[in-house]
Order: structure tokens, then sequence, then C-alpha cells
């Protein structure tokens, strides 16, 4: 038995089926709307309600909305384990031997989508670096 038949086997004994490019390409714009709807939101409060963001900008407003962003991936993977734009392309985020996906995981996969240009390492893969680095993979369920 040569190492292409193992992989075929173990694809076969899968029950879940990689997400393909246009699906993550899906993921994330719905993704991005939805993200900046809740900017949008958080921007009035902040300002139109509370008042407290300054007429010229503050620094720390960039490192609150970069905690944002991976906050509102983490939370969604971490108890649906989707996204918005999962859920409406059906797919899910799990780990690489498909067990359990961990916080630590989440957090790390949704850190490295601040990585420069990540949107861009699916030019040659069907992973971005945000799943290599995290050891997870986006799937559908198999019917």
């Amino acid at each position: 038995m040569n190492k292409s038949d193992i992989l075929d086997e173990n694809l076969e004994s899968s029950k879940y089926q990689i997400a393909d490019k246009g699906s993550r390409l899906m993921n994330y714009i719905i993704d991005k709307i939805v993200f900046i709807f809740i900017i949008f939101l958080h921007a009035m409060i902040l300002d139109g309600w509370l008042g407290i963001i300054p007429e010229e900008g503050s620094p720390f407003l960039g490192i609150y909305f970069f905690f944002l962003y991976v906050m509102y991936h983490s939370i969604f993977e971490q108890l649906f384990k989707k996204t918005p734009g999962k859920f409406i392309t059906k797919s899910i985020v799990m780990k690489e031997d498909e067990s359990e996906i961990k916080f630590k995981n989440i957090l790390i996969r949704n850190m490295c989508r601040l990585i420069p240009f990540d949107p861009m390492s699916f030019m040659g893969s069907t992973k971005g670096w945000h799943d290599k680095l995290s050891k997870t993979k986006v799937v559908y369920r198999n019917k």
C-alpha cells in the first residue's frame, strides 16, 4: 500500500469535505460585512451616545477594533464552530485531525487573521495561514 492509497482511504473514511475556495471567499465577504456593521454600532455607541471618542482619534481605538475583530471570530467559533458566513455556506471549523477544536486553536487562528496578506495566502493553497498555523480546517458535513 503506497502513500496515496492511505491518503485516499483517509479521505473516504472522513465524514467531512474540505470547503472550497469559493465558499471560503463567501465566508470572508459575509463576515467582513457583518463585522463592518458591528464596528458601525460600536462607533455609534462610543461616540454618538457616550461621546468618548476624541475628535482627533486615538491609537487605542485601533487596538480596540483589532481586539473586537479577533473576538468577533473567536466567540462565534467557540460557541457555534462557525461564523455568520459559515452559517450561510454550511461549513464549520475543526482541528486538522477532526477532533474537537479547543479555544487555544481558535484564538491562534483568529490572531493570525491579523497577519498582513493573510487573505492572499489562499492564492496558492486551499488553506490560509490562519488555518495552517492553528492546525485547523474549514469543512462541510458530508451527507
